[in-house]
């Protein structure tokens, strides 16, 4: 299951709790109740989409530190220790379908190139967000603008995220 549809069951859960149903919260976040439905069903949502919906029932979005890192806030100049097989190629990010053991470099780029943000997310997590960057320098060019503007956006967030989680 991905990060996004694990986000989204949280806020609807929330949203039960308080009394309001999938439309109200919706309606009360300034989105339209289609715009759940459909993240339930395609298990995507956009930060901002995330974000208001998440005001609705008083919680917020956060980066923290996962389970396998030390507990001092993570820097974003410092990668993470190498892993002997890439955490983007588990076949929930369907990146690596035929070829479980592609290089990091290849997924965090396929990744890059796809600009969802949990595959955006998961390649920062698994790999430094130094390494995500360095790939992107070689795969924006390659990109619409439209789709280049969106996944610099992405990958701006997740840094002012991490930022945030060091201060």
């Amino acid at each position: 299951m991905s990060i996004q549809v694990n986000l989204v069951d949280t806020l609807l859960q929330a949203a039960r709790a308080q009394g309001l149903d999938q439309r109200q919260l919706a309606e009360r976040a300034g989105l339209r109740p289609e715009t759940v439905s459909r993240a339930k069903r395609r298990g995507t949502l956009d930060l901002s989409s995330l974000q208001a919906l998440a005001g609705v029932v008083g919680l917020e979005l956060a980066l923290r530190p996962g389970q396998r890192y030390d507990t001092t806030p993570p820097n974003p100049s410092v990668n993470p220790p190498p892993v002997a097989r890439s955490p983007l190629a588990e076949p929930q990010w369907g990146l690596a379908w035929s070829n479980p053991d592609a290089p990091a470099e290849a997924l965090v780029r396929n990744a890059l190139a796809h600009g969802r943000f949990d595959l955006l997310l998961q390649a920062v997590i698994g790999h430094g967000l130094g390494k995500v960057l360095a790939q992107w320098q070689q795969v924006a060019p390659t990109l619409p603008a439209r789709a280049r503007r969106e996944v610099q956006r992405k990958l701006d967030n997740i840094e002012k995220g991490w930022r945030d989680a060091a201060s």
